[in-house]
């Protein structure tokens, strides 16, 4: 389950949340949540609503959206220039977390 709605994905994206986008938005948010929860080793959350829970789904969430944008290596326009795709995936995001997590798997 997500930590952010379609909405504040949406409003990250720049976009309206419309009937056609909304199952994509909600994938997207679903995709990054699970990366969370696998990060944290599915501790339990005590306020799934804590803002940095929030950003770090939504963040990783517009990732997902761009995806098939940067399939090629990169996103952006002319003007601007073009930003190199993401290569570390996820692991950008997980030290946002780490005041989450409880168990770091030490033997």
């Amino acid at each position: 389950m997500a930590y952010a709605t379609v909405e504040q994905l949406a409003a990250a994206l720049e976009i309206r949340v419309t009937p056609e986008n909304s199952g994509l938005l909600r994938e997207c948010l679903d995709a990054a949540a699970t990366e969370i929860d696998h990060f944290l080793e599915f501790a339990p959350i005590v306020n799934p609503a804590q803002g940095m829970i929030v950003r770090t789904n939504v963040n990783r969430a517009v990732e997902w959206f761009k995806a098939p944008a940067t399939y090629n290596g990169g996103v952006g326009y002319i003007d601007t220039g073009v930003l190199p795709a993401p290569s570390s995936g996820f692991e950008r995001h997980a030290a946002a977390l780490l005041p989450y997590k409880t168990a770091w798997g030490v033997a």
